[in-house]
């Protein structure tokens, strides 16, 4: 690549070398025709055959011009014949003035010459004002040739150096770029490798700074994801082992005669419905949570009945309430308008927020359903008289499997993905969900949905 490089500066610098000096050697033509031309026009200062006495003195202005204009000056007759120089080198060899071009607007002729030598020189002839005769310039090229070519082989030199610093500084900074880039593909194999969370480092404000942070911001996902993975498939286990060790302990009891007895066959037989029954809502939470990330579940948007609301939660809780001795208190749901949503989803996030609530209440307490609007949204509010949950813990509970009370891990503990499931249908509705303290004195939740315009059905 060096040397592609190189050898185009070449031929660009022997192309300009040639356009240079030709408009150099033009330039110089164009200069001393407009010299010659003004002495041409005042004749009192050109040395003329008969002149008066102050001849002598014409002779040496004139060679004094001729050292001004750098050329060697010569008077001519009108056949071209040469009357006076002011140098003798060259001779007084008579000049073909027909043959040095066409006569420009002022008269004057010029041409580029080439000796036997090879040497060039520029010759221009201007008729001088008032006689039959011109004023003839002799200049050799040379002296042009030599400046013109030295100015290209500075501006070469100077081009060629500047090709070789910005190569040289091209490839330090390709190798800076490289070098990054390189890092990132190591730190990408290593994630495919199993290295979770592999960051590099975040060099500048450029393209390769923002691939870097964007990686990390992905590699940092992709450890979570995994992390949480592992998590699930942690916490899954730990949920089925319970209930299956249960099946298989009592299974084994009544197979092997163990449980010979009435009553311990049938405590046997209640324990298996149990757990199996537990098993299946596992599944079935399972189930609706692989759904739910897939989005594989469709949800309407119509406007649900507040007053069917409240009738089915105390259809569904109104006998647990009794049982564990709670309070249920379910206000006129009604009189807040009407949320936007899937009215079975709506139902099945509003009852899994009674009855945690009437889980976690203890016997005497009171759980209260009650619903309002504002700001465009419709809110129904769960509040108990529980032990509350920690600031610090209110986020939390809304992950998969978490139990802030291990003592209620079996049995009425329930599977931990209630509030998951429940956040989750809510996100898909555009509602959401949060838990505060309540007046009650224990915990408030307070799920949110769009409000659906008035008069809608």
């Amino acid at each position: 690549m060096m040397m592609v490089t190189i050898i185009a500066v070449l031929v660009l610098f022997g192309a300009f070398s040639i356009v240079w000096l030709q408009y150099t050697v033009d330039a110089r033509e164009r200069e001393l025709s407009r010299q010659v031309t003004a002495l041409a026009l005042g004749p009192e200062a050109v040395p003329l055959p008969g002149a008066q006495l102050d001849s002598e003195l014409r002779m040496r202005l004139f060679r004094v011009q001729a050292g001004i204009i750098g050329a060697r000056l010569l008077v001519t007759d009108g056949e071209g014949g040469v009357l006076f120089a002011s140098s003798p080198e060259g001779g007084l060899a008579p000049f073909d003035i027909e043959a040095l071009g066409g006569p420009d607007a002022r008269g004057a002729r010029s041409s580029v010459t080439v000796s036997a030598g090879g040497d060039r020189t520029l010759v221009v002839a201007a008729p001088i004002e008032g006689v039959d005769g011109y004023i003839v310039a002799v200049q050799p090229l040379s002296e042009v040739s030599g400046a013109g070519v030295n100015a290209a082989l500075l501006l070469g030199a100077a081009a060629l150096v500047a090709v070789l610093v910005g190569w040289l500084a091209g490839g330090i900074f390709a190798r800076r770029v490289s070098g990054r880039i390189v890092r990132l593909g190591d730190a990408a194999e290593a994630i495919a490798g199993g290295e979770w969370g592999r960051q590099v480092e975040e060099e500048g404000d450029d393209e390769i700074a923002t691939l870097a942070r964007s990686f990390n911001r992905m590699s940092s996902s992709v450890a979570r994801a995994y992390r949480s993975q592992k998590e699930f498939v942690g916490d899954v286990s730990h949920e089925l082992r319970t209930p299956i060790t249960a099946i298989q302990g009592f299974a084994t009891a009544l197979v092997d005669g163990t449980a010979s007895s009435p009553e311990a066959r049938q405590r046997a037989l209640t324990v298996l419905k149990r757990e199996a029954d537990r098993l299946g809502e596992l599944t079935e939470a399972l189930l609706a949570l692989a759904d739910l990330d897939a989005g594989q579940l469709a949800l309407d948007r119509l406007p649900v009945d507040p007053a069917a609301l409240a009738a089915a939660l105390v259809e569904r809780h109104a006998d647990a309430a009794g049982a564990a001795g709670v309070s249920l208190e379910i206000a006129d749901l009604a009189s807040a308008g009407r949320p936007l949503g899937d009215e079975a989803r709506v139902l099945q996030v509003a009852s899994q927020l009674v009855a945690n609530a009437l889980a976690y209440t203890p016997r005497g307490g009171t759980v209260r359903v009650s619903a309002g609007e504002s700001d465009g949204w419709w809110r129904l509010a769960v509040d108990d008289s529980g032990p509350g949950i920690p600031i610090e813990d209110r986020e939390r509970i809304f992950e998969r499997f978490v139990r802030l009370d291990p003592s209620r891990a079996g049995g009425t503990g329930g599977t931990g993905l209630g509030l998951a499931i429940a956040r989750q249908l809510l996100r898909l509705m555009d509602g959401r969900i949060r838990v505060t303290d309540s007046e009650l004195g224990g915990s408030r939740f307070e799920m949110e949905l769009p409000l659906a315009a008035h008069g809608a059905r």
